[in-house]
């Protein structure tokens, strides 16, 4: 049976499920670490750097499940698109986004002359988030739009909204703090915040427009090929 595309919903639950998923995922991943006790115990002796990636590790790919499965529901149930293995394409993209990203975590990415500016402490770990997240948004969003070509056109759309979402949650984390320095103690909740919710309204509204223009041009296809009267010569 045909379920009639509801875009107004799809909004809204599109935005819960983008600030859903960071929750989500942490709890998914506190509770496989407290069922895998064998684990834990084999790690007791390892350093903490070490203990450090099995986190990581666990989080990226419960991030990437979460994602994808969400998204992809949300989709199929106000939409009335499949989007086939997108859980898939997620998870891959979180885990190679992950490792990519993770020797950034430490402020590796950017040059020792960096932090030889005047800056406050609150802009240096919005800027070290920025690249640590564009970073990882890029790789992500890269998969998932591997998955998106066989189904839409202009898939690069799809990271260009994170990518320029990304851009904007840290400009305006970065001027919020000008404005009210007391912010800059909230710095990394402000910047993770502002780039959750940026990030969620683009690729609502771009996933949104990719899958319309998709239909629109499956239905003009058909439209051309719809029967034509042939005219008879009297």
């Amino acid at each position: 049976m045909h379920v009639q595309a509801q875009p107004g919903r799809f909004k809204l639950a599109w935005l819960a499920a983008g600030f859903a998923v960071v929750p989500l995922s942490v709890a998914l991943t506190i509770v496989a670490l407290l069922a895998a006790g064998a684990v834990i115990s084999a790690f007791q002796h390892a350093t903490m750097a070490e203990g450090l990636v099995l986190v990581l590790a666990l989080f990226w790919l419960f991030n990437g499940a979460c994602i994808g499965f969400l998204q992809k529901a949300i989709v199929k149930r106000f939409l009335s698109v499949d989007l086939g293995p997108w859980t898939a394409y997620s998870v891959l993209g979180a885990l190679l986004a992950g490792i990519i990203a993770y020797p950034c975590l430490d402020g590796a990415c950017l040059p020792d002359r960096f932090y030889e500016f005047p800056l406050s402490t609150g802009a240096v770990v919005s800027i070290e988030i920025f690249i640590v997240v564009l970073i990882y948004l890029t790789v992500f969003s890269a998969a998932q739009a591997l998955g998106l070509q066989r189904r839409v056109l202009g898939s690069w759309r799809w990271i260009a909204a994170h990518l320029g979402a990304n851009v904007l949650a840290i400009l305006s984390a970065l001027a919020l703090m000008l404005a009210v320095p007391s912010l800059a103690y909230l710095n990394m909740l402000l910047s993770l915040g502002l780039i959750a919710l940026f990030v969620t309204i683009s690729t609502g509204i771009v996933m949104q427009r990719m899958l319309k223009s998709n239909i629109d041009a499956t239905v003009l296809v058909h439209d051309e090929w719809a029967y034509q009267p042939v005219a008879i010569d009297p």
